[in-house]
């Protein structure tokens, strides 16, 4: 740990049992360090933005997305289907088996020397998606509670979201959510690119 970690835990401890205390150093750091709604959009390069946003639009439905890095092509497939091929395999057999179980021919990876591969986030980042917007949602703390208690307990997904679509906030959901996504894509990206 930092020196400087240590000194603010020290701080925190020296005041832990005075909760107004507490209250102001917590109200501070909220202030000064939790990002709201809008929060820092993650920049890639000008030519890949357009990608970004059908890329996270894909993976919110649930599709794999592949990105050809020279040509700016993009290919989606459902999940469960790459469970079933090996991209790795002869591309000609795999786009012959693809024929004959699903009568899909143009299979555009196949054909690509290099791509990127994009998948929706497993549940665990799904979960952190929704417990961001509940913290971040300051302005109506009857449903942030109402949202962390449906996440806290059995079902947080169905949960969430019944009371998220029955809300005033329905559209911020959305719009974090999709920014969220935005961002996950856009930081893989910069990752395979090597930025």
């Amino acid at each position: 740990m930092s020196d400087t970690l240590n000194q603010i835990l020290a701080v925190i401890r020296s005041i832990k049992d005075d909760e107004r205390k507490l209250e102001e150093v917590l109200g501070f750091l909220e202030e000064k360090f939790v990002e709201d709604f809008d929060f820092k959009t993650i920049g890639v390069p000008e030519r890949f933005k357009l990608c970004v946003v059908e890329i996270a639009d894909s993976i919110e439905a649930g599709l794999v997305c592949f990105l050809n890095p020279e040509t700016l092509e993009i290919d989606s497939y459902p999940q469960d289907l790459l469970h079933e091929i090996d991209l790795f395999d002869d591309p000609k057999e795999v786009k012959e088996n693809l024929l004959d179980l699903y009568d899909w021919e143009d299979i555009k990876v196949l054909d690509w020397d290099k791509y990127f591969e994009f998948s929706p986030p497993d549940s665990n980042e799904g979960f952190r998606i929704m417990e961001a917007f509940a913290e971040r949602l300051k302005e109506d703390e009857k449903l942030q509670n109402r949202l962390i208690r449906a996440l806290n307990n059995r079902k947080p997904f169905v949960n969430f979201n019944d009371i998220i679509h029955n809300s005033d906030y329905r559209q911020k959901w959305f719009d974090f959510k999709q920014q969220w996504l935005e961002n996950f894509v856009a930081a893989r990206l910069l990752e395979e690119l090597g930025l």
